[in-house]
């Protein structure tokens, strides 16, 4: 029993070496690294999308906050000039 169950740990970590180690020597290869920076492109540009409409979003919140603030401090004659 002890050397069947011996066999199989060994038969198991062989095989998972064997993929894993395809999967390594996949990503080392010209097309595997091309894929990994195609990869990493997409997610810095989505990512940059991201953070330019989070900031765009933000700032005419804030423009326009700071608009009707300072519209509240303006008279109605100041006001009316203004339109």
């Amino acid at each position: 029993m002890s050397r069947a169950l011996w066999f199989v740990a060994g038969a198991a970590a062989s095989a998972f070496v064997v993929v894993k180690g395809r999967q390594y020597a996949r990503r080392l290869t010209p097309a595997g690294m091309a894929e990994e920076l195609e990869r990493r492109a997409e997610d810095a540009a989505g990512q940059a999308k991201d953070w330019v409409d989070d900031f765009a979003t933000h700032y005419s919140q804030a423009r326009a906050a700071k608009r009707s603030e300072l519209t509240a401090l303006l008279t109605k004659d100041e006001r009316r000039q203004l339109s």
